[in-house]
Formats: structure tokens, sequence, C-alpha cells
């Protein structure tokens, strides 16, 4: 069969339509997706929308937002290769941190003189719902991207350990703050505090510290929160300073939540999380004194891991309590649910012009030779590179 000669002009003007329709398409397809860049390329991911464009195309995910992906590339291998380059030049114990000041989100690496690690995660979570309710700034919780795709590499998670052998095992969970406003019987989330501005004060192998800045609105009245963390090589947790300050002309009440569901060894598991402090491990719900111990936490009887939260300085919370939910006490009732909860609480009165100011150790218990849970000494050893919040 002789084949059927084509013509020229033809063929032009099919490659022509063909050009001219994959550019409309193109067009089209571009013109429905929101494109988000932030600059951290750690891949390249195509989204279900989550406002008005159907389409979002991203260079990086947060937690929470791995059920919209449709198709994506990780970096991480690349990423991998980088930070393996800064292993060989660190040595000892040391710390890796990134950090945008654009969005206020970041991770720092601290690996321990033992060869393991604690990785905290800042504000690498997202909320749901429309746009711009993220938390932006110096927030635990969170995961990379790949985490964030894969259920079963949650322990990775929010502040997270990881031991010799690889295994990681959960610390704590994207923490749980909000600002109680009295006066409108009403609570304010974290994402709701508008979020002004953040930098990297100190950056070196040694420490790290971060600042971020925001505004709240309570009752109408402003304030300015500034938020610093610092972290220390070798130290297994994160020093979070609070200062709160009345930039309004009216006096306003508030109370101050801090705390979180740890999920301590496994993410999403609370079963064999019980209650301790320095007296030892407690099983039912309590109200901590809080004058008497200055830290308590949540560990895990299945791995032996806990976490621990100690309040330092002369600001001390009006309320700290583990219980089965948050905002709930019934003392002497079994610790028993999958969201058992560490909270302190502050109740404050500001003044216009009036400020004040809490310090909080975050972090990871550890256990002497015959096995004895208790917290870093350099806890209330402290020697800053600067000043934190707090006395």
């Amino acid at each position: 069969m002789v084949p059927r000669r084509v013509n020229p002009g033809l063929a032009a003007r099919l490659l022509r339509w063909l050009s001219i329709g994959a550019l409309s398409a193109a067009a089209f397809a571009l013109a429905l997706t929101r494109v988000e860049v932030s600059g951290g390329w750690y891949g390249l991911y195509l989204l279900r929308g989550a406002g008005a464009a159907p389409l979002e195309l991203a260079d990086d995910l947060l937690l929470g937002e791995g059920d919209r992906v449709i198709a994506g590339v990780s970096l991480s291998p690349l990423r991998e290769v980088a930070r393996a380059g800064d292993a060989i030049r660190g040595g000892g114990a040391w710390l890796e941190s990134e950090w945008d000041p654009a969005l206020g989100r970041g991770i720092v690496r601290n690996h321990l003189p033992d060869g393991t690690e604690l990785v905290t995660l800042l504000s690498r979570f997202h909320n749901g719902g429309d746009d711009g309710e993220d938390r932006h700034g110096v927030f635990i919780g969170g995961s990379l991207p790949d985490v964030a795709l894969d259920v079963a590499l949650m322990n990775e998670s929010g502040m997270a350990y990881r031991d010799r052998e690889g295994r990681w095992f959960h610390i704590w969970c994207n923490a749980n703050e909000a600002i109680w406003d009295v006066g409108a019987g009403k609570e304010i989330d974290t994402w709701e505090y508008r979020y002004l501005a953040s930098n990297v004060l100190v950056r070196d192998a040694r420490h790290v510290v971060i600042e971020s800045a925001h505004e709240i609105v309570v009752s109408e009245v402003p304030l300015r929160m500034t938020r610093v963390a610092q972290f220390t090589a070798g130290q297994p947790y994160v020093l979070l300073g609070v200062t709160l300050e009345n930039v309004g002309a009216s006096p306003v009440r508030f109370m101050f939540l801090y705390g979180d569901e740890p999920w301590v060894g496994d993410f999403g598991v609370a079963y064999g999380n019980l209650g301790w402090t320095s007296d030892g491990i407690f099983a039912d719900e309590v109200q901590i004194e809080h004058v008497t111990h200055r830290w308590a936490g949540i560990v895990d009887t299945k791995s032996a891991k806990a976490n621990f939260l100690a309040w330092l300085g002369r600001e001390l919370p009006t309320r700290v309590y583990v219980s089965n939910a948050v905002g709930k006490l019934s003392p002497g009732v079994p610790l028993a649910s999958g969201e058992i909860f560490i909270g302190t609480e502050w109740h404050w009165e500001l003044g216009p012009g009036e400020s004040r100011q809490l310090l909080l150790a975050v972090g990871m218990a550890e256990r002497d030779a015959a096995g004895r849970l208790g917290i870093p000494a350099t806890v209330f050893a402290r020697k800053e590179p600067r000043p934190l919040a707090g006395p």
C-alpha cells in the first residue's frame, strides 16, 4: 500500500493549531492554579486548592496538607546530600537550623553528644479552612513534606527524637496555645495572632535564637506579643520566652494557656501515657502544686520516653494540671483518654503600657544510669547568649 502524502501546508496548520491548543490549555490551567513558591524548595507539589483557585502549585508542604496533594516530587534526597556534608563538618553536639522570616517557619535539628537527634519543627502545620489560617512564628509543631504525606512517619512531627538505631519517637505535638478573652468570653487561637515579623538573632553550631513578633486584639485592646526560642547544642529542650504588652489605652484581662496533647512515644496514641513530676509517675488527673514543683511531663510506659514542661523565673503560672482533656480537670479520675493533656495557665490583667513575661523550657526528659526520670540540670543553670523573656 502506498502511503498518502501529507500536504505540507495542512501539516503546518495542524501543528500551529496544536501549539495554540497546548498553550491555551496551559494558560487555562495556570489561570486556575494558585502558585505558592516560598523559596524553600522542599519539592514540587500540585494540590487541590484551599481557597478560590481550584488548584495550587507549591514548593513546600505543611502538616495537614497531605490529603490535598494530587501529585508531587520530593527534593529530600538532594537536601539529605547537602546535610551529610554539614554532618561531617559538625561533629559532637551541634545544631542545624532553617528559618524563613517571611513565612515565620522553620526547623532546628539538635545533634546530641551520643549520636542521637532531637528535631523541633516550628510553625510547619496547616489548620485547614480559608487561606491565612496557618501559624507563623515561634510555635512548636508541624512536619516536613515527606512526613505530611505519610501517616506512618508522623512520629517525626512536632518535637521528635531519633535514637542511634534510627527509630523515631514522638515527644511533643503541635502546641496547644490560646488566649481566653475574659471580657468577650471567647478563645483567641494562635492563627488569629497577626504576624508582624521574625528574625534569627543568633545562629551558629552551638546556639540558635529566633524571635517573632505578633499583635493580638483582646476585648478591642491591642497586645503586642514577642516570642523568643533558644536552642543550645546537646541540650534536649528549647527555652521559650513570651512577653505580652498592652499597647492600647484600656486595661484588659485574659488567660494565657500553654499545653499539649503530646502523644509521647507514638503519634496519635495516648495509651500508656501517664503524668510525672519529681515525685514520680502518677496515673490520675491532678492539679500540680506549681510552686513546690517547677516542672511536669508525660511519660510513655511502653517506650520509656518522656517529655517535660518547666516554668522558670519569678512569673509562675496560676494553674498547672494533667488531665484527660484540655481545660477540664477531675482530680482522681484515671488518665485513660486518647488526648491526655498537660497544661499551664496564666491569669493576667494588664493596664496600658504594662507587660508580663513568662519563660518555659519545653523538651525531652532524661534517665540516669538507674533509669530514674529527670530533666537536664542546665534548665535551672542557664547561660544565654542574650536575655530571654523573663527574669
